[in-house]
């Protein structure tokens, strides 16, 4: 684990969940009222861990005890969601387990559906995505409207506002508006299950038919990322961070 990297935690009732901005101390209301209300520069952000006691921060969400928090990359306050860098974790998972999440967040993790919706639903948040493959050349993708659906509307994404040195593997299949699919629970436009028979068992992600882009796919595997129209990349590491907009 790199050392310029630390654990933030926040206290809620029972459970704990983590920032990757600061909110207020005491909050009463829902998740979508956490971030409301604050005013302050990111420059003033403390370079270290700090507990908060919220009330109510999601609800029923009896999930999320910790998070990993980015506090370097392009300025840092990334509440990290999800990494691969190993293999040493299998994403070949049903719906629960990606709604309440799974792995170790110091290793390879999903945090969990509920928790990313009950997070993105308060203002707008932006999505990075870090990435090396296996040729060793890293790599971005960074969008400035990341939001994620409930579980009613089966964890719907709401992506845009690309840039990049690469082109938006997102939109070539259109995966914005794609609601959330598992081996057990298929939500695409395919005949089949992307999850289960897209060149392999792919694992949990937003397909339509299916996609160029599949972070969850198994590690290393050949068809993780397709850019800039060339091929399909396998990655060695991957991970994808969230911040609220105005953090930045």
């Amino acid at each position: 684990m790199a050392p310029t990297m630390m654990i933030i935690t926040i206290a809620v009732l029972s459970m704990m969940v983590v920032e990757s901005c600061p909110v207020v101390t005491s909050v009463n209301g829902s998740c979508c009222e956490v971030v409301k209300g604050n005013s302050f520069k990111f420059s003033n952000i403390p370079v270290r861990s700090r507990v908060y006691n919220i009330s109510n921060f999601c609800g029923d969400c009896e999930l999320v005890a910790e998070g990993y928090c980015d506090a370097v990359t392009n300025g840092g306050g990334w509440l990290v969601i999800q990494r691969r860098q190993d293999g040493s974790v299998d994403f070949y998972r049903d719906w629960v387990d990606y709604e309440d999440g799974f792995g170790s967040l110091i290793g390879e993790f999903w945090y969990g559906l509920r928790a990313i919706h009950c997070l993105t639903n308060q203002g707008q948040w932006e999505l990075r995505i870090d990435y090396t493959p296996t040729s060793g050349t890293k790599g971005y993708l960074s969008y400035s409207n990341f939001r994620v659906g409930s579980a009613a509307e089966q964890y719907k994404l709401t992506i845009s506002g690309f840039s990049g040195v690469t082109d938006d593997p997102f939109s070539t299949y259109s995966i914005n508006g794609m609601k959330f699919t598992t081996k057990d629970r298929d939500n695409d436009q395919w005949s089949n299950n992307c999850a289960v028979d897209n060149i392999g068992k792919a694992g949990g992600w937003w397909y339509n038919a299916c996609s160029n882009i599949m972070l969850n796919h198994q590690y290393k595997n050949q068809y993780a990322l397709y850019v800039n129209n060339s091929k399909w990349q396998p990655l060695s590491f991957i991970e994808m961070k969230i911040r609220p907009v105005k953090c930045n």
